[in-house]
């Protein structure tokens, strides 16, 4: 009698694909986890290189979200067992109050 296997386990990376997000992306699905990355935009021909890692057919899965907007960031949390929050937010480059960024830097 065949038995399925359980579900692999599910984390989030917060900036799948920056230098140390998607190391860790490489890691995780090599190691048989289920992964939500969260990128600025899915889509970006520049994440290709996600896509095409050992395992992310299957595994990984990208979310758009913004690191100052707590809904875009729920959803790639969902169902998840942990996150590793590893982005950091990229302020207009024209951002007139520095400020706004401080949550991320302390948060509070």
């Amino acid at each position: 009698m065949a038995t399925s296997s359980p579900a692999p386990p599910r984390v989030c990376v917060t900036g799948g694909n920056g230098f140390i997000g998607s190391w860790l992306v490489k890691l995780l699905l090599s190691r048989g986890y289920a992964v939500h990355a969260t990128v600025r935009d899915p889509r970006d021909p520049k994440n290709a290189f996600l896509t095409e890692l050992d395992g992310a057919p299957a595994n990984l899965r990208l979310f758009k979200a913004d690191m100052l907007d707590c809904d875009t960031v729920a959803a790639a949390f969902a169902g998840c067992e942990g996150v590793f929050h590893v982005a950091t937010p990229v302020p207009d480059q024209k951002m007139v109050d520095p400020q706004s960024l401080t949550a991320s830097a302390t948060g509070h």
